[in-house]
C-alpha cells in the first residue's frame, strides 16, 4: 500500500475547506431552537468589534437579555489591530474569538479565516451591504461627507459639491484627516481613475491643513480654527447642532461614499452556535435599532435614519468596495499625491 504524507500547508489548506464545508452544510440546516441548544452548551460568546465600547455593551446588554443562559463578552480593539491579532491567533491555533466586525473584513475572507453563515437577517439588507457568499453582512454604515462652519460660510458660499473645494474661496481654510486613504480610493474607484486623480491633485493645491481623527477635526472647525472638514461624518455632526454649534453638513454630493462595518463568523468560533446566535440578534432589526440609539446608521431599510435628512433615498450613497482595505497601494498614493512623509 502506497502512502502519501500531505505537507503542513497542504494539511492546513485541507482542513480549512473541510471546516467551511462544514460550517455551511450546519448553517443551512440549523434552526433557532438548535442553534439555542447548541449555544447552552458553550454558555458564551466572544465578540471582537472596533465599536466604540459602549456601543458594543449596548448590543452585549440585549442580547444577553434576549438569551439570559449566554454572556456576551466584548472585546474592544482598533481596526488594523484586530485584523493583526485575528492573523496571529488562526496561525497559532489559538482561537479566541467567535464574532468579529471590521471595515477591513475582506481581509479576513481572502485568507480564509471566516465561515458563510446564512443568517436569516440577511433577507433585510440590500445586495450592496452583505457579502453574496455570506461572509459577511453590514452591522453598520459611516458616511463620508463635507462640512463646514456655518458662522464662517455665508449660506451662497456653502459647497454644494466635492468640485466646489477646488475654488480658491477654500485655499488654506480646510481641513482633512491624513489617515483618510480608503475615501481617497472609493473617490478613485467610482470617478475613474483620470478624474480622481485630477481631482486629487488639485485639492492637494489647496494648502490643505492636517490633523488625525475626524472628531477632532470636525470639532475644531466648530470653534473656528478652519471654515471646512473636507471628509467628516454627518452623525457627528448632527449631534454637534444639537448642542447648538454652528456646523453642517452637505448633502447635495456625489458620490456620499459608505463605509461598511461589516460582521462575520470565525473560521474556527470555538462557539459557533452563539455566535451565529450573537448575529443574529446584531442584524436583527432589535439589535439595529439598539445600535441606532448610539447614534449608530443602519443599512436595514425598516429602521429609521437618525435624522430626516439623512433619508437614504435623498442621498447618494455609494457604498466602499470592501478590497480596498486589501491593498497598500492606495495609502502610498495618498501619502504621495499630498506630500505627506
Amino acid at each position: 500500500m502506497q502512502i502519501h504524507k500531505l505537507s503542513s500547508r497542504r494539511y492546513g489548506t485541507v482542513v480549512v475547506l473541510l471546516w467551511l464545508f462544514l460550517g455551511a452544510v450546519q448553517a443551512r440546516g440549523q434552526t433557532e431552537e438548535e442553534l439555542v441548544r447548541g449555544a447552552k452548551k458553550e454558555g458564551k460568546v466572544v465578540y471582537w468589534t472596533t465599536m466604540r465600547v459602549a456601543d458594543a455593551q449596548a448590543l452585549a446588554d440585549g442580547f444577553e437579555s434576549k438569551y439570559p443562559f449566554l454572556k456576551a463578552e466584548v472585546v474592544r480593539i482598533s481596526g488594523d489591530q484586530l485584523i493583526l491579532r485575528a492573523i496571529a491567533e488562526n496561525q497559532a491555533g489559538r482561537v479566541t474569538a467567535d464574532v468579529l466586525d471590521a471595515f477591513s473584513f475582506k481581509i479576513l475572507q481572502n485568507k480564509g479565516m471566516l465561515q458563510p453563515y446564512a443568517t436569516p437577517e440577511a433577507a433585510f439588507y440590500p445586495e450592496a451591504y452583505k457579502d453574496p457568499k455570506n461572509f459577511w453582512l453590514t452591522l453598520y454604515c459611516a458616511y463620508n461627507v463635507m462640512s463646514y462652519n456655518t458662522k464662517l460660510v455665508p449660506p451662497g458660499e456653502a459647497p454644494k459639491d466635492w468640485e466646489d473645494l477646488l475654488n480658491p474661496r477654500w485655499k488654506g481654510k480646510l481641513a482633512i484627516d491624513d489617515q483618510d486613504y480608503y475615501w481617497y480610493a472609493g473617490m478613485l474607484k467610482y470617478w475613474g481613475e483620470e478624474k480622481g486623480r485630477k481631482y486629487m491633485e488639485g485639492l492637494a493645491r489647496q494648502d490643505l491643513i492636517w490633523r488625525r481623527g475626524r472628531g477632532l477635526l470636525t470639532e475644531l472647525m466648530a470653534t473656528g480654527e478652519f471654515d471646512g472638514v473636507v471628509v467628516t461624518f454627518p452623525d457627528m455632526v448632527e449631534q454637534m447642532k444639537a448642542k447648538g454649534q454652528s456646523v453642517e453638513w452637505v448633502k447635495t454630493t456625489n458620490p456620499i461614499l459608505v463605509t461598511l462595518d461589516m460582521m462575520g463568523l470565525g473560521v474556527k468560533a470555538p462557539r459557533p452556535n452563539a455566535g451565529k446566535l450573537f448575529m443574529n440578534y446584531s442584524l436583527s432589526k432589535e439589535g439595529q435599532e439598539v445600535l441606532r440609539k448610539r447614534n449608530r446608521i443602519s443599512a436595514r431599510p425598516d429602521i429609521k435614519p437618525l435624522v430626516p435628512e439623512m433619508d437614504r433615498g435623498k442621498l447618494r450613497l455609494v457604498p466602499l468596495d470592501p478590497e480596498i482595505p486589501t491593498s497598500t497601494k492606495y495609502i502610498e498614493e495618498f501619502r504621495r499625491t499630498f506630500g505627506i512623509k
